[in-house]
């Protein structure tokens, strides 16, 4: 399956990369702007026991102008000035271009099943300045699913599901903000990365009645 998309916007409320006093994202409008892209998706049967599915989608995320706001303290911080840069056609924050999953399914006997889900993210911008010192890693997971069912003549069924999330311990980050202002002609600036948990498992078990 393959699908384009374009949505274009006035006035898109988007993110700045800031927060408030109390932790809450800043947004902002921004006159023109635009996200498109094509997503693709297929499956395929291997055999009987084992399949795959895939996606990815490909994507622009565009502001055509963009104003930065930074205050500036002056040289001994005695001072409270606003200023704007300009920029234009940067990326919307948040918006990676690139973002890829995958799962690989067997199985081996009836009611078992394994699942290998993985899951690609590019780099994403913590502002809307497109600027690379303002950003977050791409990264790249790997989850394990195993799930096993069975059909007692008492109920519906009873099922177990085992997932083990990023069974690599990849050390990543999936969001964060940044800050910063102006000393006079020096500029100090603070990024926050949310680290994401390492290997971790969780345990489910569901009944039908």
């Amino acid at each position: 399956n393959l699908n384009y998309y374009r949505m274009d916007y006035r006035n898109q409320l988007v993110p700045t990369g800031k927060l408030n006093d109390v932790g809450a994202i800043i947004r902002t409008n921004v006159k023109d702007s635009y996200r498109t892209g094509i997503e693709l998706e297929g499956s395929i049967r291997i055999n009987s026991k084992l399949s795959w599915g895939a996606n990815v989608t490909l994507s622009q995320n565009k502001i055509k102008n963009f104003d930065e706001v930074i205050y500036n303290y002056g040289t001994n911080f005695d001072e409270f000035n606003e200023e704007v840069n300009k920029y234009n056609n940067t990326d919307i924050s948040f918006s990676p271009d690139m973002i890829a999953g995958s799962g690989l399914m067997y199985k081996p006997f009836k009611n078992f099943e394994l699942n290998v889900l993985t899951k690609y993210v590019a780099k994403q911008f913590l502002d809307n300045t497109s600027n690379s010192n303002r950003s977050i890693d791409s990264y790249f997971i790997n989850d394990l699913r195993f799930f096993y069912a069975v059909k007692p003549s008492f109920m519906k069924e009873i099922s177990l599901s085992i997932l083990a999330n990023n069974i690599f311990d990849v050390k990543y980050s999936s969001n964060g903000y940044t800050y910063g202002y102006r000393g006079g002609s020096a500029e100090y600036r603070q990024n926050f990365y949310y680290p994401q948990a390492g290997r971790n498992y969780l345990l489910m078990l569901s009944v039908r009645l």
